[in-house]
């Protein structure tokens, strides 16, 4: 778990989100491992391709990236794998092969049909990979450190899975948790539910030595909430698990982590229920 794989397609978006995991394996001491897939898709690309070219061309960017990277990295701990077929399916690979900390991936949005680190394929590989996942959208500026990662906090059970990681990044930055209790409700059980839920974590938190803010949100559409406090407070980052409770709104606007990476200006770190991370000193 000592590396952080980040998915390459030269786009401005992808290397955007290089920048970003450049920046968590500096402060973490990870390895950075960034991967390319080729898709060749059929026989008709192939013949209009040069594919030894194409991967030569890739080898070549990847050179430049490696020596840009480097001297905050560390020497000898910026890599790159060139794999070829479909790319979730090798990033699945990769992903097994090296059981990363992170995947760093960028998306351009939900708009786009083609499988590459875009769109609806972006949020879909967070999903369906067993490692947590932090989705960049295009045009998300990442020039500034994590100094704010707001966390949300509902009623589900797994809503306090995303702690160790999130405290663990908070950590590396020197950040600030904001503890945010989502309430969708006026039912005073859920309100109890979520309060306890926060308690919970903060007592996580302080044992950490991780400084934190406990903060509310009251909105019918979870998603809204936590984005339009999270463009409030300033933040560099949104902690989420891959669903949160089900509403009536998100019923019909999509599940409230897809909302979120469909419209968060913010990095976005999913984790998984099954995800338990535990951070090696």
């Amino acid at each position: 778990m000592n590396n952080i794989i980040v998915g390459i397609d030269f786009s401005e978006c992808s290397l955007n989100a290089l920048r970003h995991a450049a920046q968590i394996a500096e402060k973490s001491g990870c390895e950075l491992i960034m991967v390319w897939v080729n898709r060749v898709a059929n026989a008709n690309d192939i013949i209009k391709n040069d594919q030894a070219l194409i991967e030569y061309g890739a080898k070549q960017r990847f050179s430049n990236l490696v020596a840009q990277y480097e001297p905050c990295v560390g020497e000898g701990k910026v890599k790159y794998l060139i794999r070829k077929g479909r790319v979730y399916e090798e990033m699945m690979n990769v992903c097994k092969e090296y059981n990363p900390m992170l995947l760093v991936i960028g998306s351009h949005g939900i708009s786009g049909f083609q499988e590459k680190f875009i769109g609806s394929n972006a949020f879909r590989m967070a999903l369906l990979l067993d490692i947590p996942t932090i989705i960049i959208r295009e045009g998300i500026n990442i020039s500034h450190t994590i100094e704010n990662i707001v966390m949300p906090i509902d009623t589900t059970i797994e809503t306090r899975q995303k702690m160790p990681l999130t405290v663990t990044l908070a950590k590396y930055f020197d950040a600030t948790i904001h503890v945010v209790g989502v309430h969708t409700s006026d039912n005073e059980n859920s309100r109890q539910v979520v309060n306890g839920y926060v308690n919970q974590v903060v007592k996580f938190i302080e044992s950490n030595g991780v400084k934190y803010i406990i903060d509310e949100v009251h909105n019918n559409n979870e998603a809204d909430g936590v984005i339009e406090y999270a463009k409030k407070n300033n933040a560099n980052l949104i902690s989420i698990m891959d669903e949160q409770e089900k509403t009536a709104v998100n019923i019909f606007a999509g599940s409230f982590a897809q909302q979120i990476v469909n419209n968060s200006p913010y990095p976005v770190l999913i984790c998984h229920a099954k995800d338990l991370y535990f951070h090696r000193s």
